[in-house]
């Protein structure tokens, strides 16, 4: 029988402020709309993490888009152990910035300085050994009741194989992540139950910014951050949150179809499912009603780290530089998207009234075969 791995892992994460930089600013173009703004935006993180990798013999540093603090990061100065180097290598994506400098050992210590002010800069270890052939399944996740978390991966645990979860805990208030720990640590068939704490902004709500989707930083990042540090060598990684349950057409397992693809990469979309109005504490496995025609969901992916695609940039819905209409989502899989799984922290999520839902009998039993030992609802108005 495997050990059970399961640890709270943190960020090497330095803030601007302790660097003696001002705030990030706002990209040209960005018109705040509400002041709530200012509280839920990322203005003052520096690095969310700098990780080494002995396999790569470098040292990668993720932060959020510069903005201004550019000028000054560009032409600052790398101490490794007691090399002085020049600004890394500067890649920009999207929502976030990397810095690449070659490392062939650890370093000693690590130091950035630009001239008038120098900081030690604290660094994770890559340990893809962990996951190394693992069924992964990953999410990030905000105050989510602890029972939708264990049912969500119990179900793909069921229905996939999934053997390994890692969750980023994102500044949950009411438990810690050595509870969310303890919690997945208890499922049954889970060999590695992990946690990344992460106490950081996630990024404004889109009612009080325009653009939004530039100044969203963190989600992303942390996708490409897990992917460097721990989920290189596993055997795929499935990206869904804790309101979404992949569902096989066929029964094969979302890990043994990606893992013999060619592609080593499988995109799908979904549906909406509701519940019948009930007292009872919301469950996955109440959400067996559709809308007609279904309320539509957008795609979500499972890929194979180790292959070409994989080694891609990691977007929430798809590979970032990947064009998704060259990998149109496969008619073997879809997922339940459970609308009443939320903790509203986005927008109310209202639903169709009943008399515009019915009963679907392909989601009844994917829940019955999902939950056993949990009894779905009924409701008067029900119709197959």
């Amino acid at each position: 029988m495997t050990q059970l791995q399961s640890t709270v892992h943190q960020l090497a994460s330095v803030s601007a402020t302790a660097f003696g930089l001002g705030k990030r600013g706002l990209p040209k173009g960005a018109e705040v709309l509400n002041p709530i703004f200012w509280r839920q935006y990322d203005d003052d993180t520096l690095i969310y993490d700098t990780v080494w990798s002995a396999e790569r013999q470098q040292l990668q540093v993720f932060c959020p888009k510069w903005f201004d603090f550019k000028g000054i990061l560009q032409n600052a100065r790398w101490t490794v152990g007691d090399q002085p180097r020049k600004a890394g290598r500067l890649t920009q994506f999207s929502v976030y910035d990397t810095v690449t400098i070659p490392c062939a050992a650890p370093p000693v210590a690590l130091e950035l300085s630009t001239g008038t002010n120098s900081l030690s800069i604290p660094f994770s270890q890559a340990d893809p050994e962990r996951y190394r052939g693992r069924n992964v399944l990953y999410a990030q996740n905000k105050d989510n009741d602890l029972s939708w978390v264990c049912d969500w991966v119990t179900a793909h645990q069921r229905n996939h194989g999934v053997d390994a979860v890692l969750l980023s805990n994102n500044n949950s208030e009411t438990y810690s992540s050595e509870d969310l720990r303890q919690a997945l640590a208890q499922i049954p068939g889970i060999a590695v139950a992990d946690v990344l704490d992460v106490p950081l902004r996630y990024g404004p709500n889109p009612a009080t910014v325009t653009p939004v989707g530039a100044l969203k930083f963190l989600q992303r990042a942390l996708l490409n951050i897990v992917r460097e540090r721990w989920l290189q060598k596993a055997r795929g990684v499935l990206i869904c949150d804790i309101d979404e349950l992949v569902v096989s057409r066929s029964g094969q397992s979302i890990f043994d179809a990606t893992a013999k693809s060619i592609f080593k990469y499988t995109s799908f979309d979904g549906e909406w499912r509701y519940r019948a109005p009930s007292a009872n504490k919301v469950q996955h496995a109440d959400h067996i009603y559709t809308a007609d025609p279904p309320a539509r969901c957008v795609n979500k992916y499972c890929v194979v780290p180790d292959s070409f695609l994989g080694r891609m940039p990691w977007g929430v819905h798809a590979l970032e530089r990947v064009n998704r209409r060259i990998f149109p989502a496969s008619r073997a899989f879809s997922l339940y998207h459970c609308r009443s799984i939320s903790t509203l922290w986005k927008n109310a999520r209202k639903q169709p009234p009943m008399e515009k839902l019915h009963q679907d009998k392909a989601t009844k039993d994917f829940m019955q075969k999902s939950f056993p030992t949990t009894e779905t609802p009924s409701h008067a108005s029900d119709k197959e």
